[in-house]
């Protein structure tokens, strides 16, 4: 099942409101997570906590049942004292398992930016509104996988046997690399790979079947929602050079700048002028911060702009 659909199968589960069938599948789910526990990757602590919770309390309800029911060769209080001991050691050596191998999950806020060093040294700076998830602990012959949900640039260090670094971008949707430098960006519909160095592999799962595409050093690849994928050769500075406090603008629209605002700095901008939204910006900025962005764009590009805490508004200077 999809995460989606998962996440909604808990929240009924905490109501009170999932199917017997509904259980069945977490219930399942649960214990094949004690095996493999990749597979809580994505849920919540509170999702965690409700299905943990909730899953071993219907075990119990089953046990006191069967007792209730039992009407001959019933256990003795010695033989369930036996079983609940020996499903309390598998529970906590299952837990103690996947404690030990938790993903480490590294979220940014708006506004803000971090560098993260991975298990093998590879670096990734994530821009604001980001997250990036990874097995703490990689050996010499795993796959180096990382998932990542906002924007992020990654310098993936080169290892001496080949060690494959996929970015799982969604469900769909993967880059594999060896050793490159590219930046990633997966935002609401649309999912961009930019590459600066190096080569990468973008493994994409359609409805029919799954297809490969190599991207060279200054490519663009956007793809859309059920859309085929476009692929563009292009100056990176303009995709890449947030992570140096810098912001490329080369024919740039204004609703562009907005949409940045919203996934970077969780800003609304709204239009005095509905025009304004298609007025081109070239040109550079200097800052991370947002007021002094904000700040720059007006008086670079000849505008009024106010700020009133998360809301902005636009519109063309008076003169």
């Amino acid at each position: 099942m999809d995460r989606r659909q998962l996440s909604r199968m808990i929240q009924r589960l905490k109501a009170g409101s999932a199917s017997d069938e509904e259980k069945r599948k977490l219930e399942q789910f649960w214990q094949d997570a004690l095996q493999a526990p990749s597979a809580l990757d994505g849920l919540s602590e509170d999702e965690r906590a409700t299905l943990k919770r909730t899953i071993y309390a219907n075990i119990q309800a089953r046990i006191n049942r069967t007792n209730e029911r039992s009407n001959s060769a019933k256990w003795s209080p010695w033989m369930w004292g036996a079983a609940a001991a020996f499903l309390m050691l598998a529970v906590t050596a299952g837990l103690l398992y996947w404690n030990f191998n938790r993903p480490t999950e590294i979220r940014t806020e708006y506004g803000k930016r971090e560098k993260v060093i991975l298990p093998d040294n590879s670096e990734v700076t994530l821009n604001g509104n980001s997250t990036i998830r990874y097995q703490h602990r990689w050996n010499d012959a795993s796959t180096r996988e990382v998932w990542i949900e906002g924007e992020a640039f990654f310098k993936v260090r080169h290892t001496a046997n080949n060690r494959k670094f996929i970015v799982h971008v969604s469900d769909s949707f993967n880059v594999e690399v060896l050793g490159t430098e590219f930046n990633v960006k997966n935002r609401a519909h649309e999912i961009q790979v930019m590459l600066v160095e190096g080569r990468v592999k973008l493994n994409i799962r359609g409805e029919e079947e799954q297809k490969n595409h190599f991207l060279a050093p200054g490519e663009l690849a956007t793809a859309m929602d059920k859309q085929p994928l476009v692929r563009n050769f292009v100056e990176h500075r303009q995709y890449t050079s947030w992570q140096t406090d810098t912001l490329v603008f080369n024919h740039t629209a204004l609703r562009e700048v907005a949409v940045m605002l919203k996934n970077v700095y969780g800003l609304e901008t709204s239009f005095k002028n509905a025009a304004l939204q298609d007025r081109q910006l070239t040109g550079e900025l200097y800052s991370f911060n947002v007021d002094e962005i904000l700040l720059a764009l007006a008086e670079t590009f000849d505008l009024d702009i106010e700020r009133n805490g998360n809301e902005v508004r636009i519109s063309d200077k008076l003169k």
